[in-house]
């Protein structure tokens, strides 16, 4: 019985791991049925010229022999040296049975060598478990199977010998060679038949295979979590890991702020700090962005650090697509250029405000240095 909890299919890498153990689909009904029809036909074409050729060569070893002759030996070597003839004529055959064997096989599961069907197993030598598989389901599939089988040939030859039954009941008034002739076609017209029979059971045998070998391999999504883990690393320590990089490159970028000429928000929700070095020939680059609290993290390093901060919300909307490093699209020079000089304007005005608030201070503590 399939245990009902392995719902998930079959990975990849439980399949190969599957297949270095031997363990493939695979439908041995199929490789019979073909090297049988292979046979069949093989016959069909070729049996007239090897009986020919075994009929020539008894009439020439024995047929000039006086009776005195016909001793043990004499007869005991002519039949060996027709049954080596017999051998080299149906050498071709064994090459083309060992061909389609071959061929069968490596279209149902490719190339594969592998010791460990042939290993030995101690639980092989467990009687619990050789009970099981005596009595399992696929036991059971392979009983009804095979009287199946049994059943649908044996009905194909009834039914062929009796549409031929009163042709078999001429063949003893016939000349040896006419009986033999027609006696060949029923042979290959009930073979025929039994083969078309077997093939259609190897097909259906080879679909069964296949759906028993994947639900086989099925797995619990325990199992595929934990192979996913083996093969990926925990998604946990991925996830920390992924983390810490993204924290690294926000401090990164956090770090960059103090070089920027000018923050751009939404006001609240994006922040894009923008880089312009006049003498580099480049065009302004974003040193840093983000949304929300990181947004707010950017205005705050800004202020502390007397970068202004402009309130464009398009223009931030604009420039939030921008990656972080990245030059600004032709599309923004204007827009960005206006802004910066309007920044760099203000700043000039500040540091004047600045200038002239120290030379005052000076001049109050020098006023009243004199007057003490």
């Amino acid at each position: 019985m399939a245990d009902p909890s392995r719902t998930e299919q079959a990975t990849q890498k439980r399949k190969e791991e599957a297949r270095k153990r031997g363990q493939v689909a695979r439908s041995s009904e199929l490789t019979a049925a073909l090297v049988l029809l292979a046979v069949l036909l093989f016959f069909r074409w070729a049996g007239g010229d090897i009986m020919g050729m075994l009929e020539r060569e008894a009439g020439a070893y024995w047929g000039g022999m006086a009776p005195v002759d016909m001793t043990v030996d004499s007869t005991t070597a002519g039949g060996i040296a027709i049954m080596l003839r017999i051998m080299l004529a149906l050498g071709p055959l064994f090459l083309v049975l060992a061909a389609v064997a071959i061929g069968v096989n490596v279209a149902q599961f490719g190339v594969l060598f592998t010791t460990e069907t042939i290993a030995f197993r101690p639980d092989y030598l467990n009687p619990v478990q050789g009970f099981q598989r005596i009595f399992s389901q696929r036991t059971a599939a392979e009983l009804v199977k095979g009287l199946l089988k049994v059943s649908l040939i044996g009905w194909v030859v009834y039914a062929a010998i009796k549409s031929s039954l009163q042709d078999m009941v001429l063949l003893s008034a016939m000349p040896v060679g006419a009986a033999f002739a027609a006696a060949t076609e029923l042979a290959w017209k009930v073979g025929l038949r039994v083969v078309l029979v077997l093939l259609a059971l190897a097909i259906i045998d080879y679909v069964y295979q296949r759906y028993a070998y994947e639900r086989s391999l099925k797995m619990t999504r325990q199992e595929v979590k934990d192979e996913f883990r083996q093969m990926e690393g925990d998604p946990l320590v991925k996830a920390r890991i992924r983390q810490l990089q993204r924290e690294a490159s926000r401090r990164r970028m956090i770090s960059e702020i103090p070089r920027a000429d000018v923050v751009i928000t939404n006001p609240i929700h994006l922040a894009v700090a923008l880089r312009y070095d006049p003498g580099s020939g480049r065009a302004p680059v974003v040193c840093a962005k983000g949304a929300r609290l990181i947004a707010e993290r950017i205005k705050e390093v800004a202020r502390a650090h007397r970068i202004p901060v402009y309130e464009d919300p398009p223009l931030a909307q604009a420039l939030y697509p921008v990656a972080v490093g990245a030059e600004l699209p032709p599309a923004l020079y204007h827009t960005v250029a206006q802004v910066l000089a309007f920044v760099y304007h203000a700043g000039k005005k500040d540091k004047e405000k600045r200038v002239m608030e120290g030379v005052m201070s000076r001049r109050v503590k020098e006023a009243a240095g004199a007057a003490s």
